[in-house]
């Protein structure tokens, strides 16, 4: 009879001792080294670790809550408990690209300007009573989003977007006619829709990456903690290329 050795995910060793049953009655071992406790089986897919990983995968690859817990065979409210655990280590601002930014600009010794192209983009929680704005910039050369906010579509949020824009030395915004950009902005302003094909192309990738944006189904976020949480998610990963597992 072959004999496979357990390995301990954490350390990779393979000196472990059985260390009783789960409530589930799955067999559990210890790992000498570390001595870390873990699990090979789970009666219930939700138990086990890399199940967290899957439902991040599948969320910023467009699958709603109910769709990805049918395929790993969870609860809904497993799928929506763990997105929100990823809420706190969601970027507002492209942090990367900042400082990739700041870096160029120490080597070359030169204030290193930045042309900006601001948009907000429709959506709603629920039902379309309850409109929820993306508010959002991204570089004018480059197409790399920058930072963005939720919100309604007042004013207000569109000051909290400069705020998170403040360390991008921005000299000018190109922009659609909408008065809070004529109001709020006071470096250069440029408007038409000539000059805001990068982020008109950013708001295509989003409604397909993210079903919860589309204008017309019936695939729609519930409250706007979820919402946010997905629509951030996608964003994290797509365009800050950040892997939050």
């Amino acid at each position: 009879m072959v004999q496979i050795p357990i390995e301990c995910p954490s350390c990779k060793s393979t000196d472990v001792r059985k260390n009783g049953t789960s409530t589930a009655e799955a067999q559990r071992y210890q790992c000498k080294t570390c001595k870390k406790t873990f699990q090979k089986e789970f009666k219930y897919e939700a138990c086990d670790p890399s199940t967290r990983s899957k439902i991040y995968f599948q969320t910023i690859n467009g699958s709603g809550t109910r769709a990805i817990a049918r395929t790993l065979g969870i609860a809904p409210r497993t799928v929506t408990t763990t997105l929100k655990t990823f809420e706190s280590s969601l970027w507002h601002v492209n942090y990367d690209y900042l400082l990739a930014m700041s870096d160029q600009e120490a080597e070359l010794e030169i204030d290193i300007v930045t042309e900006a192209e601001m948009d907000e983009m429709w959506s709603f929680v629920h039902d379309k009573s309850q409109q929820y704005w993306l508010w959002w910039a991204v570089d004018h050369q480059t197409g790399v989003p920058l930072a963005f906010c939720f919100g309604t579509r007042e004013h207000k949020y569109l000051e909290h977007l400069q705020e998170l824009l403040e360390d991008f030395n921005i000299t000018t915004v190109f922009t659609d006619g909408n008065p809070a950009y004529q109001e709020l902005i006071e470096c250069d302003l440029v408007i038409g829709k000539n000059e805001t094909q990068k982020i008109e192309r950013k708001h295509l990738s989003l409604r397909t990456w993210c079903a919860r944006l589309v204008r017309k189904g019936i695939r729609f976020s519930k409250c706007f903690l979820m919402h946010f949480i997905v629509v951030s998610l996608v964003i994290n990963h797509w365009f800050f290329h950040r892997i939050l597992v």
